[in-house]
């Protein structure tokens, strides 16, 4: 659940240690079906929750870069530094389709134990 009053500073998100993070912003943290290697993960914010969704088997270091830009961008943190050009990132806020939205409501119903 989303408690955090105030935006969280680019500098907590870059440099807190990601657990930290993680448990001070609330955010689940979840591991993706999806493996294909073009996938780098999502976010789903809803009202209450963020859930970042990251692909298994990555390095250490995408794992986090990616967990923490996803995070900064569901907070809508100012001052992220851009990612590397091999990354592309797509904002589907307005424009999602079925397809992803059925993935993202089954990302949720994993987290959440089975409960729809």
């Amino acid at each position: 659940m989303i408690t955090t009053p105030v935006k969280p500073s680019v500098d907590f998100v870059m440099d807190a240690p990601l657990q930290q993070l993680v448990d001070e912003l609330h955010v689940i943290l979840d591991e993706s079906s999806i493996t294909d290697p073009g996938f780098t993960g999502y976010a789903y914010v809803t009202r209450d929750e963020v859930v970042v969704s990251l692909p298994p088997n990555r390095s250490e270091l995408e794992h986090d870069c990616m967990a923490r830009y996803l995070i900064g961008s569901a907070f809508k943190v100012d001052g992220l530094p851009p990612l590397p050009d091999m990354y592309e990132i797509t904002d589907m806020t307005a424009d999602v389709n079925d397809g992803h939205r059925n993935q993202a409501d089954e990302a949720l119903r994993r987290v959440r134990g089975g409960v729809a």
